[in-house]
């Protein structure tokens, strides 16, 4: 579907465990170039943004490669870390910056 609908950018908000409880599935590889049926995926970190003593957010890039016609795509994921397990966080803050931090990134620029 992301490469259908000629997707550059992810954006993700929850944890893929939290408390224990699977909340959503992985659908990229850790390290190294890996095959997802007729696309091949080789992620990298672009960098993560810290606020206090833990990271709230990264950011990786990772080029999508359609074997059939050898076509390339970059695709960007951003992860918010810090949302709570249960109810909602106790400051925006760390969401505004989020935002901020995905919007001044040049990937949207060269929307």
């Amino acid at each position: 579907m992301v490469w259908e609908h000629g997707c550059t950018v992810i954006v993700m908000l929850s944890a893929l465990v939290e408390d224990g409880e699977k909340q959503c599935d992985r659908y990229w590889p850790d390290e190294g170039s890996s095959l997802y049926h007729i696309y091949e995926v080789q992620p990298t970190t672009l960098s993560s943004a810290s606020s206090g003593p833990l990271n709230t957010s990264s950011a990786s890039s990772a080029p999508l490669t359609l074997f059939s016609t050898q076509e390339t795509r970059t695709l960007t994921q951003f992860h918010f870390l810090s949302w709570p397990a249960q109810g909602i966080p106790t400051s925006s803050r760390p969401l505004l910056d989020f935002r901020r931090y995905c919007t001044h990134t040049t990937v949207f620029k060269k929307m």
